[in-house]
């Protein structure tokens, strides 16, 4: 992995940890989902955008960027519903605010 790819993940973690941690998901198997989570999502992501900067296979625009935010967001959700066996909506609303939180902090600190 390259070296932005890496700090991109460890910052996405980071963020969405804490903003878990501010939900109230606090418990060692819940924290460990999120990671594991992010280790899947976040460089599937990164890793389409940069082959994507490199051959151009499409234009991003912001449309495209809250695409790929909403698809991460809702295969984030599937994941948590899945392994955490908890409640769908408070689920899906947590998945939504580190989403959100972790783009938004991104694109301030990184740009």
């Amino acid at each position: 992995m390259t070296l932005s790819i890496i700090s991109a993940l460890l910052f996405t973690i980071l963020i969405e940890v804490c903003i878990a941690i501010i939900f109230g998901y606090r418990k060692k198997l819940e924290i460990a989902t999120i990671i594991l989570i992010n280790i899947i999502t976040n460089p599937l992501l990164n890793y389409f955008l940069l082959l994507n900067n490199h051959y151009e296979i499409i234009k991003i625009d912001t449309l495209v960027i809250l695409f790929l935010e909403i698809a991460v967001v809702y295969v984030e959700w599937l994941l948590l519903k899945y392994t955490l066996q908890q409640n769908p909506k408070k689920l899906f609303i947590l998945s939504i605010a580190m989403n959100f939180c972790s783009y938004f902090l991104g694109i301030l600190i990184f740009r």
